[in-house]
Formats: structure tokens, sequence, C-alpha cells
């Protein structure tokens, strides 16, 4: 049996939080430092339908977006014009 959804005044995590953090957690790039927020968020997920229901279409996009370029590469090129930047980003 299911616990009832906390209300929302009284989650411990915020749902623009989850939302926010949401890509990272789905790619496992939250670092070990960040592993309270991890199980934090995971619990937000657990009890909050709304961000469940985010979480799940990101889900399957992602999936139809493997299975759609499963068979494809990009140019080297492409690549690290896109590795470049990312790194630009996140410096």
């Amino acid at each position: 049996m299911s616990a009832e959804p906390a209300p929302r005044g009284r989650r411990e995590t915020d749902c623009d939080e989850v939302v926010d953090r949401l890509y990272a957690f789905l790619d496992q790039e939250l670092s070990s430092e960040d592993e309270v927020d991890v199980g934090r968020i995971q619990r937000h997920l657990d009890e909050c339908a709304p961000c469940l229901a985010q979480r799940d279409v990101e889900v399957v996009v992602r999936e139809v977006v493997r299975r759609a370029c499963a068979s494809d590469c990009a140019p080297e090129a492409l690549r690290v014009r896109i590795i470049t930047q990312i790194t630009q980003v996140r410096a």
C-alpha cells in the first residue's frame, strides 16, 4: 500500500527544484556530493504526481530519440564542437 502524497506545503523538496534538476537526475550526473539531493528528488517524485508525470514524459522522449538515432553517428567536427560548448557552459 502506498502512502498518500504529502500536501504541497509539507514536501521536503520544491517542485521547481525537482524540475530544474530533472535532467541531471535522469542522466545520473549529480555528483557524489549531491547524494542527499538524489534521495530528496526521488522521494519528491514518489509523492508528487505532476513531477512524476514530467519525469515519465522525459524518459519516453529520451527513449524515442535514442531509438530514432541509434544508427546515426554525428560527424567528428560536430562532436568536438558540442563537447567544446558543453565544457564552456559548465566552466
